[in-house]
């Protein structure tokens, strides 16, 4: 999923701003294993990280 679809997933508008704000946040999630960058700006769920508290 790329981050303008992200974006608008989440509620946002698909404009510039919205969306470099959510690519920062993707990045920051990839950079923590939430998310995995399959190519530059593509975004996945990475397979097995549940949500627990």
């Amino acid at each position: 999923m790329d981050c303008r679809q992200l974006a608008v997933a989440v509620g946002l508008e698909p404009v510039s701003a919205k969306v470099e704000g959510v690519r920062s946040k993707a990045k920051r999630l990839a950079a923590r294993g939430w998310l995995a960058e399959e190519k530059p700006g593509m975004f996945r769920l990475v397979v097995g990280r549940g949500g627990g508290s």
